[in-house]
């Protein structure tokens, strides 16, 4: 019946016009079955007075008890029993401080599902057209377990796909990760001449360093059209840790590749967490129905209404082999209502990391190769 409960909700669209009562009922069946599976988690359950089975309406969520992400990178969470792992992907780059979080078959079938339904209903999956990938991320045929790799190479399946070039590789085996610059130059020429779309995944970071590398050999700008995309992901500072500001950063790349400038999308997620928060045509990241965010007073701990800056507590039902189904998160942010693209429900707004020193993660990891080029 629990199983039953999960697999109707991530059936379910990814923005429907209103909520019904899918997310609570996956919830407390993934909860119940968490508690049972980790003794952890069971244990925190206990300190926490808190009994999955109370979950019955929305305003119960606040009360579901949740970990900071980053016992997630000090503590290796173990099941109570066996079950069969599909999968393991790891966060922070390649290297330092990683979280690890595993994917037994199912949850592994229901974030790819989440996926393709969030990056549907916002007008991105044909798989009857064939298009190029520039990714501006590790090659997972070399990171296989990193999770920026895997996300990458599940965006390049809502298409058919003609070519794909990772720029962030191994020269040789053994050796550092390194980002090819020139060779990401000659795929986007390359691409750019098949008249095919072509779309641009990874750091924004180093989709502007490639640019700034176009225009010093003096190449004349693309007109690549309405068929292709950029898609970033993974923090807005670039390699001298500057923030890059997203309204110039979206001119600059509009300009140089010839799209529409709401073709450039942003996107927010966590590994630990799995469920992508991506922007609509107007800018604005929302929050499918497979979700729940919470913004929380950063003293209190207390959930803020709308408007409020706190910290983000990241709420999803699909993951059932791994306790991180409801995240503290080291970012700050906030919600609001609705927005006037059309699409319903509440949407994201991000402020950054959160914390004097915050936890690297995989941009700021993936930033520094571009130093090691200067």
């Amino acid at each position: 019946m629990g199983m039953r409960a999960i697999d109707a909700l991530i059936r379910s669209p990814a923005f429907p016009a209103r909520r019904d009562g899918r997310f609570v009922a996956a919830l407390r069946a993934c909860a119940a079955l968490q508690g049972r599976r980790f003794p952890q988690l069971a244990r925190l359950y206990r300190r926490e007075g808190f009994d999955p089975w109370t979950l019955r309406r929305e305003r119960d969520v606040a009360r579901l008890p949740f970990l900071h992400v980053s016992a997630f990178k000090e503590f290796p969470f173990a099941a109570g029993s066996r079950f069969p792992v599909a999968l393991t992907l790891t966060s922070s780059g390649t290297s330092g401080q990683k979280s690890r979080t595993v994917l037994d078959r199912g949850s592994l079938a229901r974030v790819k599902r989440i996926a393709e339904s969030v990056y549907g209903a916002l007008g991105m999956v044909d798989r009857g057209v064939a298009a190029n990938y520039v990714c501006m991320t590790y090659d997972p045929r070399q990171a296989k377990d990193l999770g920026t790799a895997f996300t990458d190479e599940l965006l390049t399946s809502f298409t058919s796909v003609a070519g794909v070039h990772y720029a962030i590789r191994r020269p040789r085996p053994g050796e550092p990760f390194g980002f090819d610059l020139d060779g990401t130059l000659a795929a986007i020429r390359r691409f750019a001449a098949t008249g095919l779309p072509l779309r641009i995944l990874g750091f924004p970071a180093h989709v502007r360093f490639t640019r700034k590398a176009w225009n010093e050999r003096a190449w004349p700008s693309l007109r690549l059209g309405r068929g292709s995309w950029v898609l970033t992901g993974g923090g807005w500072k670039g390699h001298q840790g500057a923030a890059i500001p997203k309204r110039e950063f979206r001119r600059e790349v509009s300009d140089w590749l010839g799209i529409p400038a709401e073709n450039l999308r942003d996107l927010y997620g966590l590994v630990e967490h799995g469920v992508p928060y991506v922007e609509c045509r107007l800018g604005r990241m929302h929050v499918p129905a497979y979700a729940r965010v919470l913004v929380r007073d950063p003293q209190t701990l207390r959930p803020l209404p709308y408007g409020r800056k706190g910290l983000l507590q990241l709420v999803t039902p699909y993951l059932t082999s791994f306790p991180s189904f409801s995240v503290l998160a080291s970012d700050w942010g906030e919600l609001r209502a609705r927005c006037g693209c059309g699409t319903p429900g509440e949407t994201l707004s991000l402020h950054g990391r959160a914390g004097r020193s915050p936890a690297k993660g995989c941009a700021v990891t993936a930033s520094e190769l571009l130093e090691a080029r200067r």
